[in-house]
């Protein structure tokens, strides 16, 4: 009996040493996960619109800050016939996300007669990045300058341009 005892602590412990070995190395699991979010989206909902300008044998320039406020230099005369505008965008995307704004450099008014005008030093509210509210949407502003030429041809001037958002 004595025998059995010793065979069976024996036994034992080398279980136990055996499991101190098998714990050399060690292995645990990890969570994976993704959302999909819902695109980024812009569009259009005000002109940007420098009103009416007369002008002078000076060049000269308006601008429409982002706030709708008109102002001039040089040789032009600010007209009162229309109402000058920034541009408004909706911007609508997954909520609490910010995203990345490209404006463009400049872009040309054109005109069944006379010379093209430029417009550039585009500006917005918010710059350079945006941020989504809780509903997944903000409003973008944007602004620019109008270069007004030398005695520029009377005529409805016009163009277009793009404002790009990308998720940050």
């Amino acid at each position: 009996m004595k025998k059995v005892a010793i065979t069976a602590a024996l036994v034992a412990s080398l279980g136990l040493l055996s499991a101190g070995v098998g714990n050399a190395s060690g292995t645990a699991g990890s969570y994976a996960g993704a959302e999909i979010v819902s695109a980024l989206s812009i569009s259009n909902n005000v002109g940007l619109e420098f009103g009416q300008i007369v002008p002078t044998i000076v060049i000269g320039t308006v601008t429409v800050s982002t706030a709708g406020v008109r102002s001039s230099a040089g040789g032009v005369t600010l007209g009162n016939g229309m109402v000058p505008a920034a541009s408004s965008f909706a911007v609508t995307g997954a909520p609490s996300n910010t995203y990345a704004i490209t404006l463009p450099t400049s872009i040309t008014l054109a005109a069944a007669a006379g010379a093209p005008m430029v417009v550039d030093t585009f500006v917005s509210v918010p710059a350079v990045t945006g941020a989504l509210d809780v509903t997944g949407a903000q409003t973008l502003l944007v602004g620019a300058t109008l270069h007004v030429g030398v005695s520029q041809a009377a005529n409805p001037y016009s163009g277009t341009f793009n404002v790009t958002v990308a998720y940050n």
